[in-house]
């Protein structure tokens, strides 16, 4: 409903009725009944919400089907810890129940200690491998290749490469990583 929509869109933007009712000159009482769908506001009403909230008209009349929308805080993040693997994986995608539709890719941060092998073993997988290097350096052993990155830099490694990587510098290093599709689900 409009009246909902208007009421998201103006609590996003920290407005009060009263503050929103002033700039578009109606009563806080007119936009409290328009925000409970009791009332239907004019063509001229809606065009001044849409300029007071800064949003299109347009927007005011379409659905927004945001089920699939999922925010992550940084301090509600999946920390999991594998048993092949030496490093905390910070995940940044949503890690899915039995239940949800599989994701086509998962995304985590991690971080290795300095002159530390992410793994005793190297990795084997189905999927792509996309690393970007956030801060420091890292060694990825591909074969008998190894792919120097450093801060910026970034890597894609093929499905079914074995990988290993290797935190070369003398900091702590931290990397994204995107998998593609997710094979942790």
């Amino acid at each position: 409903m409009i009246g909902e929509k208007i009421r998201n869109i103006r609590k996003s933007k920290n407005l009060t009725i009263v503050e929103l009712s002033e700039q578009i000159n109606v009563t806080s009482g007119y936009i409290s009944q328009i925000e409970r769908d009791l009332i239907s506001p004019s063509l001229s009403v809606l065009k001044r919400l849409s300029d007071a909230l800064s949003v299109p008209l347009s927007s005011l009349f379409t659905e927004s089907n945001d089920q699939d929308v999922i925010t992550i805080q940084h301090n509600e993040r999946t920390k999991v810890k594998f048993g092949n693997i030496n490093v905390d994986l910070e995940f940044i995608t949503p890690i899915l129940k039995n239940n949800d539709k599989k994701s086509n890719v998962e995304a985590f941060l991690f971080k290795l200690n300095p002159n530390t092998w992410m793994s005793d073993k190297p990795i084997l997988h189905d999927s792509k491998l996309y690393l970007y290097v956030l801060a420091g350096e890292f060694q990825c052993h591909i074969g008998n290749n190894i792919y120097s990155l450093a801060s910026g830099d970034s890597i894609c490694v093929p499905e079914r490469n074995a990988h290993i990587i290797y935190n070369n510098y003398d900091e702590e290093s931290e990397a994204l990583c995107i998998i593609s599709p997710a094979i942790h689900n």
